[in-house]
């Protein structure tokens, strides 16, 4: 199938100006032949008009006839003649008589268009009264030949002036539609040269504030955040492998532990199997831990924000946390009256979090204490614990 549109936008805007500008300048050169040609029609029977008039005017009497000047008289308009008939015979004219058609009654003095051979031909017919009742056929006839070939040569002058206009607007068309959209070229110059491997880079356009400036600030925008999700998917994983790789070298060693004599040996097996245990649990957690920030960081986690009662929320995660590790004294020393709107299982999983470090870093037997209360529009919680050198270590978080 052949395709007669061009490929390129300016290619095709091109053409689209050229055609609508041609298409809007014969229209224009249509509507001023007309006008010429209607102006042409309407002087032409005027001058007919006038003509006939005069002759009413001026000629009473058959006598009339010799002493006026009739040529003369018919030159008041251009290309006209004038023809007087006396019971059919032509008593004077100022030119050839015209054979036209017979006009009927009703068009006497009506100017009217026909053709004589091959020339296009105005006339108007009527009937003249003397004083002494005498009727005289008069013929006023106009020649519209030159007009017409006015209006042919005018119509092909434009015709030839459209054609050129038209080539020229191509012309122009292309250079200026090139011109416009240089700087998408420029756009594709650049995008080409953004990799993964160099997401900084960025598209600059010189210019005002126009479609393509726009166009190049939204696709800075669309490349700054690939590259923050980049960044913060790269930052997951190597998190990620930092975090699983210390859980992960522990099973190791006590599968290799194992490996070797430990199966033997049922006090062995049983601390390998515990220590195994622990580090899958602590690997579980850590995973959770890592997606949920994964989902927060890239802005997916979709908040639940309901009524939050402060005070059952914190006794639930202190009887989670005592029941999943007993080396610890975990206890908030005096519960009040406190809600307050947020997602609720975020907030538990943010003090999960804090606690199960301070379970990592703080010796066995040591407290992780838990306080909560009200500062102006905020909620505090502050989660203590006694570090690994008994040193004390608070976390504050305001909601």
């Amino acid at each position: 199938m052949i395709k007669l549109m061009p490929t390129k936008i300016s290619h095709r805007l091109t053409m689209i100006y050229a055609v609508v500008f041609f298409v809007g300048l014969a229209l224009v050169n249509v509507a001023t032949l007309l006008g010429i040609g209607y102006y042409m029609y309407q002087t032409s029977v005027q001058q007919i008009n006038l003509v006939d008039h005069v002759i009413d005017e001026n000629i009473s009497t058959l006598e009339d006839i010799p002493r006026i000047d009739l040529k003369k008289l018919s030159q008041i308009a251009d290309n006209v003649d004038v023809s007087l008939s006396y019971n059919k015979q032509v008593i004077y004219n100022t030119g050839e008589v015209q054979p036209v058609e017979n006009t009927n009654n009703i068009d006497l003095g009506r100017v009217m268009l026909n053709e004589v051979g091959e020339n296009p031909v105005m006339y108007l017919e009527d009937v003249l009264i003397l004083k002494d009742g005498t009727k005289v056929e008069v013929q006023v006839i106009k020649n519209m030949g030159s007009e017409e070939s006015y209006i042919h040569i005018l119509a092909g002058i434009m015709l030839f002036i459209d054609g050129f206009v038209f080539i020229f607007a191509i012309l122009v068309g292309g250079f200026m539609s090139r011109k416009a959209l240089s700087p998408i070229d420029h756009i594709i110059s650049q995008a080409k040269e953004i990799s993964a491997n160099d997401l900084s880079a960025r598209i600059y356009i010189d210019g005002p504030e126009d479609e393509i400036k726009r166009l190049s600030d939204t696709f800075n925008d669309f490349i700054g955040r690939i590259e923050t999700a980049y960044d913060k998917q790269n930052r997951f994983t190597l998190d990620a492998s930092h975090e699983l790789a210390t859980p992960l070298t522990v099973i190791k060693g006590y599968v290799d532990v194992l490996d070797r004599w430990g199966k033997n040996d049922p006090e062995v097996l049983e601390e390998s199997l515990a220590s195994i245990k622990v580090e899958i649990g602590n690997m579980t957690s850590l995973l959770d831990m890592l997606l949920f920030l994964s989902k927060a960081d890239n802005e997916i986690y979709k908040i639940d924000r309901t009524e939050i009662e402060l005070e059952e929320l914190i006794n639930e995660v202190i009887k989670e946390s005592a029941f999943l590790d007993k080396t610890h004294n975990i206890l908030c020393r005096e519960y009040s009256k406190l809600a307050f709107t947020g997602d609720r299982r975020l907030i538990k999983q943010m003090l999960r979090a804090i606690i199960d470090n301070s379970i990592k870093y703080s010796g066995d037997g040591t407290e992780i204490s838990i306080e909560y209360k009200k500062m102006g529009q905020y909620t505090v919680i502050t989660i203590a614990d006694e570090g690994d050198w008994y040193t004390e270590r608070r976390y504050s978080v305001s909601i």
